[in-house]
C-alpha cells in the first residue's frame, strides 16, 4: 500500500462521514426517498473502496470485512427506515470509525514509488547511486524516465528538441516519458538533477517537467544537483526555481549546505520574502553527492574502449600511453569568445608534438548548444575546429554520455575549473586548471604609490612587484613565505608608513612587512580570535593608521587587529562582533572599508551586508551601530570629507551622505542614461578629488563623477580605455563585470580591464589616462629566478596536486613531465595521497554511500 493510496481511501471514508451527516439531516426532515438514495450511494462507495483495497492488498483484509459489515448495516437500515429512529446514524459512525482505525493500522504505507527524471544522459551520475539504492529495496517501485529537452534559440524561444533515453547505460531500464502519466502514478518521490526550469538560457527541459508542475503530482520532490563545487556556492545556483519547489535539496557537504542556506536567507531578506523557500533546516541536506559515489566506486575494469580509441592509446608492446583528459566548459565560451577558440587551438598544437601522450578531449555536452544560442557568430568556427580535430585523428573526441570512463582511464586532468575538478581530486592523479586565454599579463590587485615606484600585488599569485613610474618596467621584489604560490589575493591592501610597507592578509596567515630600504620581509602572527569559524580565505580589507598603530579592517576575520608599529605587538578588538549579528549575517562579510575620525577618536566602518555604519571608539572599545535606512544590501566604500561621510551603495546606483552627529542621511540616486537601477555592485570604490567624488566602475564600463558643488552626476569623459574607444562589443558579454578595481593607497584610480587584462591608471586631477599590459620580460634574469622559485614551490610544496596554469611557472609541458615518469617522484606520490585525503575530508560520505543515505532519508520522509 502506497501513501497516496491510503490517503485516497481515507478521503473516501471522510466522504462517507459527510454523507452520514447528510442522511441524518434528511431523515429529520422526513425526506425518506432522499435518505434511501444516500444509503444506496454509501453502499456503492463501500463496494468501490473494498474493490480498490483488494486490488492493492489482495483479499481477506480486516478493512474489507468491516466494509462488508458496514454495507450490510446500510441495507438493513434502508429496509427498516420507515420504523427506525435517528439513533441508526450513531451506529453508522461507530462502524466508520472502526473502518478508519483499520485503515490506519492495517493499511499502513509500506510501498513507495520513486521516479527519476534525468534529461542529459551524461548527467545521470548525479542520480545513479540513489536509483541503485531504490531498485534494491523490495518496498520500492523505481522508474527511470528520461525527459526531453530543447535548445534555446537567440531570443529565448524553444528550438530543436532532444531526447537521450537511448544513451543511458545498458543496465538502466528506461521507461518512455510518454508512457509515464504523472497524474495517474502520483509518485511518492520524484528526483531531478536540473533546477533551472525556464531560467536556463541555453537549454530547457520540457515545460511539463518544470519543478512547479512536478510538485503538483508528487509527495516529495528532491533535487540532486548535476554538478559538485569547490565548496563555495555561486549565488545563482542557490536561487534557481527548483530550489523553491523542491522539498529536499541534497548537497555534497556541510560547507556547501551553509553556502546554500546563507545565499537563500540573504535573498529572502533582500526581497522581503522570508520563508519563501520553505524550511531550510529541513530542505537543504548535507548528504554527499552521487557524483562522488560514482567516482569513488568505479574501477578501470568497469569500462571498455572503442577500437579506434585503443589504436591511439596502445603502444606496440601492448602498454598504454599516458592520457590527459581535456575538459572544456560553457562558462569560458561566454567569457572568452574568439580568445577561447584560440586557446583550444593552442592546446591541440601542444599535443600534436607529443606522440607519447594522448589527448582525450571531452567538451561540455552543451558546448555546441551554447555557441548556437549565445554566440551564434562563432558556431561555424567551433564546428570547424571539431572537424579538424577529428580528421587529424591524433586524439580522442568524446561526446558520449559516459563521463566516468574518461575520468577513470586518464592519467591526468587538464581543463576548465568545473565540477570535474573536485571529482578528479578523489583519485590519486594530478590536475592542472587551464588559463582560459593566452595572456601572460599580470592582474593587478592592490597598489601603493611612492615617489618613484608603484608597488603592487597581483590577484592570482603570491608575488610582490614594483613598477617604475617613468618606464613602466616591472620588477619582482619577492614572495611571501609559507603561503600558497597560486591563490586569490594572498594579501589585500598595501599601506606605507615611513620606509615600510604593511600588507593586510586576505588568504595569508600573517601580517607582512616590507622594509623598502633594506629590501627585507618580516611577518607578524595574527592574534587568535574568540570565534574560530570564519572564512579564512578573506580576512582583511583596508589598513588604517592612527596614533602610532595600524588597524586591520576585517572582511571576515572576527575582530579588528591593532598593530603597534613601535614593537609590532598585536591586539584584537572584537567587542563589536556579537552586536553585528543582530543587524547582518557575518558569513556575508563585515567591512570593505573604513576611516579614522580624529574628532571622535573612532574608526567609522561601512557594513558590506547591512544598512549600517559602525563606530568603534579606540579609547574605550565601545561600539555603536548607526542604521541608515537607505540600502538593503550594504555599502562598497566610505570616505570622510570635512567631517562628513559619503557611502557608495552596493545594491543600487547611489551615494548616501551621513551626518554622524545627528544621524541624518541624504540619498543621491544616479540618474544617468545607461546605468541600471537594480544591478548589484556596479561601482566598487569612491575617490575624492577636486571637490568631486569619483565612482570607480566594476560592473559598468564608464566612470561617474559626483559634484559636491551642485550635487549632480556626470560621466567622466576622460576615462576612455581602448575597449571603449574601439566600441568593443565582446567585453559586454563578460558576466562578471568589466574591471577589477585595485585596492590602492594613492590619489589615482587603478583598474584592470578584465577582457584584455590591461592595467589602467587614471588621474582625476589632470584627466590623464595611461593603460598598458603589465608583463614580466621573458628571458630576463628576474623572470628566470621567479619561475624557478615558483615552480619549485608550486610543483613540490603545493597542498595538493591541483595546479593552475600560468605562462611563467606552471605550463602544460610541466604536467606532461610530471606524468611521464615511470614511477611518480616521492613528493608527487605524497601529494597525490594528500589530495585524495583532503577531498574526502571535505565531502559527506567519502565511503561512496551518499546515494543510500539520500534514498533512505527520502523514503523516511514520505512514510513517517
Amino acid at each position: 500500500m502506497r501513501k497516496h493510496q491510503q490517503e485516497k481511501i481515507q478521503n473516501l471514508v471522510t466522504t462517507l462521514y459527510e454523507a452520514t451527516d447528510e442522511i441524518k439531516r434528511q431523515f429529520l426532515r422526513t425526506n425518506i426517498p432522499t435518505v434511501i438514495e444516500l444509503l444506496i450511494e454509501c453502499q456503492n462507495m463501500a463496494v468501490h473502496i473494498g474493490e480498490f483495497i483488494e486490488s492493492v492488498k489482495g483479499e481477506d483484509t480486516r478493512t474489507v470485512e468491516l466494509l462488508t459489515q458496514y454495507h450490510t448495516s446500510l441495507y438493513h437500515i434502508a429496509v427498516d427506515i420507515e420504523t427506525s429512529n435517528v439513533n441508526f446514524v450513531e451506529q453508522l459512525k461507530i462502524e466508520l470509525r472502526m473502518i478508519d482505525n483499520s485503515i490506519q493500522n492495517e493499511l499502513k504505507p509500506n510501498k513507495i514509488e520513486v521516479v527519476f527524471f534525468p534529461y542529459k544522459a551524461s548527467m545521470w551520475d548525479s542520480l545513479e547511486s540513489i536509483w541503485l539504492a531504490a531498485k534494491e529495496d523490495p518496498q520500492c517501485d523505481a522508474y527511470v524516465v528520461p525527459i526531453p529537452y530543447f535548445d534555446r534559440i537567440p531570443g529565448g524561444e524553444l528550438g530543436r528538441a532532444h531526447y537521450e533515453g537511448d544513451q543511458f547505460p545498458d543496465y538502466v531500464p528506461i521507461l518512455d516519458w510518454e508512457n509515464y502519466n504523472l497524474e495517474e502514478h502520483r509518485p511518492d518521490i520524484s528526483f531531478i538533477h536540473n533546477a533551472y526550469d525556464s531560467g536556463n538560457v541555453i537549454t530547457t527541459v520540457h515545460p511539463d517537467y518544470y519543478s512547479n508542475n512536478l510538485k503538483k503530482y508528487t509527495e516529495l520532490l528532491c533535487y540532486s544537483p548535476y554538478f559538485v563545487t569547490f565548496d563555495e556556492v555561486e549565488k545563482h545556483l542557490a536561487l534557481s526555481a527548483g530550489l523553491v519547489y523542491s522539498d529536499r535539496v541534497f548537497v555534497q557537504s556541510d560547507r556547501v549546505r551553509d553556502g546554500y542556506v546563507n545565499a537563500i536567507q540573504a535573498y529572502e531578506k533582500e526581497q522581503n520574502c522570508v520563508g519563501g523557500f520553505g524550511k531550510l533546516d529541513e530542505k537543504i541536506v548535507a548528504s554527499g553527492s552521487p557524483k562522488f559515489d560514482k567516482i569513488i566506486n568505479s574501477k578501470p575494469d568497469d569500462f571498455t574502449l572503442p577500437d579506434e580509441w585503443k589504436k591511439l592509446i596502445e603502444k606496440s608492446d601492448g602498454s598504454w600511453k599516458k592520457i590527459v583528459l581535456y575538459n572544456t566548459s560553457v562558462g569560458p565560451i561566454l567569457k572568452g569568445n574568439e580568445k577561447y577558440i584560440a586557446k583550444l587551438r593552442s592546446v591541440f598544437n601542444t599535443f600534436r608534438n607529443h606522440d607519447d601522450i594522448v589527448l582525450w578531449w571531452r567538451p561540455h555536452p552543451l558546448s555546441e548548444a551554447t555557441y548556437s544560442s549565445m554566440r551564434p557568430l562563432l558556431l561555424d568556427e567551433y564546428r570547424q575546429l571539431i572537424n579538424e580535430y577529428q580528421l587529424e585523428n591524433y586524439g580522442i573526441y568524446d561526446n558520449t554520455a559516459d563521463l566516468h570512463r574518461a575520468l577513470n582511464l586518464s592519467s591526468a586532468f587538464y581543463g576548465d575549473a568545473t565540477s570535474l575538478v573536485p571529482m578528479y581530486q578523489c583519485m590519486p592523479k594530478p590536475l592542472m586548471v587551464q588559463n582560459e586565454d593566452l595572456s601572460d599579463h599580470l592582474s593587478i590587485g592592490s597598489v601603493c604609490d611612492t615617489e618613484k615606484y608603484l608597488y603592487f600585488l597581483t590577484l592570482h599569485m603570491n608575488g610582490f612587484f614594483r613598477l617604475d613610474k617613468k618606464t613602466w618596467n616591472v620588477e619582482h621584489m619577492g614572495n611571501f613565505v609559507n603561503e600558497k604560490m597560486l591563490d586569490w589575493r594572498v594579501y589585500h591592501s598595501i599601506h606605507q608608513s615611513g620606509n615600510k610597507l604593511y600588507f593586510s592578509p586576505h588568504s595569508a596567515a600573517a601580517i607582512a612587512i616590507y622594509d623598502i630600504t633594506k629590501s627585507t620581509f618580516e611577518y607578524i602572527d595574527l592574534p587568535t580570535p574568540k570565534e574560530m569559524n570564519y572564512n579564512v580565505h578573506s580576512k582583511f580589507s583596508k589598513i588604517i593608521e592612527c596614533e602610532g598603530s595600524l588597524y586591520f579592517i576585517p572582511l571576515h576575520y572576527p575582530g579588528i587587529v591593532k598593530l603597534n608599529m613601535e614593537d609590532n605587538s598585536t591586539e584584537i578588538i572584537d567587542e563589536w562582533v556579537a552586536s553585528t549579528k543582530e543587524i547582518s549575517n557575518p558569513d556575508m562579510g563585515y567591512f570593505p572599508n573604513g576611516v579614522y575620525d580624529e574628532r571622535r577618536g573612532s574608526l567609522v566602518l561601512a557594513s558590506m551586508n547591512a544598512d549600517a555604519v559602525m563606530e568603534v571608539n579606540l579609547s574605550n572599545k565601545t561600539t555603536k551601530s548607526n542604521i541608515l535606512g537607505n540600502d538593503k544590501y550594504g555599502y562598497a566604500d566610505i570616505v570622510m570629507i570635512d567631517g562628513h561621510y559619503w557611502l557608495l551603495s552596493l545594491g543600487s546606483p547611489c551615494l548616501v551622505s551621513f551626518n554622524i552627529e545627528d544621524g541624518t542621511t541624504l540619498e543621491y540616486k544616479i540618474n544617468l542614461e545607461g546605468i541600471p537601477a537594480d544591478r548589484f555592485g556596479q561601482f566598487q570604490k569612491i575617490l575624492f578629488s577636486e571637490n568631486s567624488l569619483y565612482l570607480v566602475p566594476a560592473d559598468l564600463q564608464q566612470m561617474v563623477k559626483f559634484s559636491l558643488t551642485n550635487y549632480s552626476y556626470s560621466y567622466v569623459d576622460d576615462f576612455c580605455p581602448a575597449s571603449l574607444q574601439s566600441g568593443d562589443s565582446l567585453s559586454k558579454n563578460i558576466p562578471t563585470g568589466y574591471y577589477n578595481v585595485s585596492s590602492s593607497a594613492t590619489d589615482k584610480i587603478y583598474v584592470t580591464e578584465k577582457q584584455s587584462n590591461r592595467f589602467i591608471e587614471y588621474d582625476p586631477k589632470t584627466g590623464s589616462l595611461h593603460e598598458e599590459s603589465i608583463t614580466l620580460t621573458a628571458g630576463s634574469s628576474i623572470v628566470q629566478n621567479f619561475s624557478m622559485h615558483m615552480q619549485g614551490n608550486v610543483l613540490k610544496n603545493a597542498n595538493s596536486c591541483t595546479f593552475w596554469e600560468h605562462p611563467y611557472f606552471a605550463s602544460l609541458e610541466n604536467l606532461f613531465d610530471m606524468i611521464s615518469q615511470p614511477v611518480p617522484e616521492p613528493w608527487l606520490h605524497k601529494r597525490l595521497e594528500q589530495q585524495v585525503e583532503l577531498r574526502h575530508a571535505e565531502i559527506s560520505h567519502p565511503d561512496g554511500k551518499a546515494g543510500i543515505e539520500i534514498y533512505e532519508k527520502s523514503k523516511k520522509a514520505v512514510l513517517d
